[in-house]
């Protein structure tokens, strides 16, 4: 039988992420102060000297004709040499393809490298986007579990779940989205020595500009004798603040990028050219992210002091945009069915739109994002949340017993 578009469960795919974004602009337009904690879009401005490149190409009436489906060949040039001086790779602009952020890039690989007959290999908790494009492409998904409360890597689920015979693509996220947990060198050579050249290891780094204690170590250098099924996926959209302007990119063996450029050169055409050339200047920017760092590591320490012994437990993060919080006891004992309700609750009673766990595989957890100059105050709402509540569970807790006191003794 044919598959219908009834087969891609819109009800359980559909990102909660920009639900409860939009049930929070519902509430904004109605008059109520609320601090929107969803979608990784940071508040910071885009870094000046890359607006006044894309705007100085866009008064350019032949740059802005310029169609490259691959990407611009400056763009791709510094890319690789990007890569090369500061993660110690050997990359050359044939590795590199652009498309309008990552997020294509991964619709792309998955359908070019799996299939109903053949199963890809991801994180969990997870990015929402690898399950999504994994079902698009027909493909069987596979988990391998991220120990929330360490951050490491369930090395025995992994050994459990690749196959040598049918696992096409692995997906590596580091730092990871939600958790924020960092891949390190170890786990990352035993995933390589599991996998032994069996199948494609895609490793994401969209937010490896956003270590709060570490230094980043790509594959592409840890493993450069592995570059033949390494593939990296990045954006501008995180570290360099210009999630909007949709320019991302890959760096994947040769005969792969070719691959891909005939998919764009029939799918996608071009990637904007005055955003590409803004982001050649984004690449010689070093402050930009390091201000960003430095910001989004005191939140996400601030989170972890703050909302400690609250009940919904936050998980400290080594790194990203997020932080999560461990609400499944909290759930239980208040009768939310998932975090999809307790995030709703949330938003009307203290005015804060956080993201529900049910998008990345832990149904009772939440997401927060670090990307609202107000975070700190929205923190503050959420402790007196979770607090409030404690308190009154206790006092109704207390009612109950006065009132069976009471009748036992009438």
């Amino acid at each position: 039988m044919p598959r219908t578009i009834r087969d891609l469960m819109p009800k359980d795919l559909e990102f909660q992420m920009f639900v409860l974004d939009e049930l929070a602009d519902e509430l904004i337009a109605q008059g109520r102060d609320v601090l929107k904690l969803t979608i990784g879009v940071s508040e910071l401005a885009m870094p000046q000297n890359v607006l006044e490149r894309m705007i100085d190409r866009l008064k350019d009436r032949d740059f802005v004709r310029r169609v490259y489906p691959e990407g611009l060949p400056e763009l791709r040039e510094a890319i690789a040499g990007f890569y090369n001086r500061r993660h110690k790779t050997d990359v050359r602009a044939a590795n590199v393809i652009v498309n309008t952020g990552s997020s294509p890039i991964f619709r792309n690989i998955f359908q070019l490298l799996s299939g109903s007959n053949y199963e890809i290999m991801i994180p969990r908790p997870y990015y929402a986007l690898y399950l999504y494009c994994a079902k698009l492409a027909g493909a069987k998904v596979k988990f391998y579990d991220i120990d929330i409360n360490t951050k490491r890597v369930d090395m025995d689920s992994f050994r459990r779940n690749f196959s040598p015979k049918r696992t096409s693509l692995v997906v590596i996220n580091s730092p990871g989205n939600p958790v924020g947990n960092i891949v390190n060198i170890d786990e990352m050579r035993e995933i390589y020595d599991i996998v032994d050249r069996q199948a494609y290891i895609l490793n994401d780094e969209i937010y490896n500009n956003t270590l709060f204690y570490d230094e980043f170590h790509s594959p592409l250098a840890v493993l450069p004798e592995q570059k033949d099924i390494t593939i990296v996926t990045n954006s501008f959209s995180k570290g360099y603040r210009m999630y909007t302007k949709r320019v991302g990119y890959a760096l994947l063996p040769e005969e792969l990028q070719i691959n891909l450029r005939v998919i764009q050169q029939h799918t996608l055409l071009c990637t904007d050219p005055c955003y590409q050339d803004g982001m050649i200047a984004a690449l010689e920017d070093e402050e930009s992210p390091r201000e960003l760092t430095s910001i989004y590591r005191s939140r996400a320490e601030y989170t972890s002091a703050q909302l400690a012994g609250t009940g919904c437990e936050p998980i400290a993060a080594e790194g990203g945009f997020y932080a999560i919080l461990r609400c499944a006891q909290w759930c239980g004992a208040r009768g939310f069915a998932s975090s999809k309700e307790l995030a709703r609750d949330i938003l009307n009673k203290a005015h804060v739109a956080v993201v529900p766990g049910t998008d990345f595989g832990v149904p009772h957890d939440l997401r927060l994002a670090f990307c609202n100059n107000r975070y700190n105050e929205g923190i503050d709402r959420l402790r007196g949340y979770f607090t409030a509540s404690v308190v009154a569970k206790k006092s109704s807790a207390l009612a109950d017993t006065a009132l069976a006191t009471a009748g036992a003794e009438e």
